[in-house]
């Protein structure tokens, strides 16, 4: 699978436009006495992503905000690999596929010490919006659980101008 090209360069949150992350915080299983901390800091906290594939076959997705940098590269293949959080070092399974048209990509984590049925998918594509005029990145958080209703949330991004990130075009 290609490059998602369309998604390539920076891009800043627009934070007028974005749900709030509390219901995914509640649906991993966050006490309710730490949501009404942590869900205010979640939901103030400003990120820009800058997204870039260093090859044909992958993507890589910087995340940055005042609490500082995270970056995720995975292969678009569908192939899944082994991660580990950064603090508690839980593992989870970590893939990635891009849409046929290069205007989007797809993140599956598979949390597999919660067991069976657990994942989350980051879905990220050009907004469809005519008025936003393909300036605009959607950022959908989706958390499954079994048993359970899913959590779905959207987050909104406006492209940096001058920051392309697209790849070189071979010839």
């Amino acid at each position: 699978m290609g490059c998602p090209s369309a998604i390539c360069g920076v891009w800043d949150q627009d934070k007028r436009r974005c749900e709030s992350l509390c219901p995914l915080l509640a649906g991993l299983g966050m006490p309710s006495a730490l949501q009404r901390i942590a869900c205010p800091i979640a939901d103030a906290t400003t990120s820009t992503l800058r997204i870039s594939c260093p090859d044909n076959g992958s993507i890589e997705i910087v995340d940055k905000t005042s609490f500082g940098r995270n970056a995720t590269l995975v292969a678009l293949d569908g192939t899944e690999a082994e991660k580990k959080t950064r603090g508690r070092g839980k593992v989870y399974m970590l893939s990635g596929s891009a849409m046929s048209d290069g205007s989007g990509a797809t993140l599956h984590c598979r949390l597999v010490s919660r067991g069976d049925g657990w994942h989350t998918r980051q879905e990220r594509f050009i907004s469809p919006d005519p008025t936003d005029e393909g300036r605009v990145l959607v950022e959908r958080h989706v958390l499954v659980r079994p048993g359970q209703p899913d959590v779905s949330l959207c987050r909104y991004y406006n492209k940096r101008n001058g920051e392309d990130l697209s790849p070189a075009v071979s010839t």
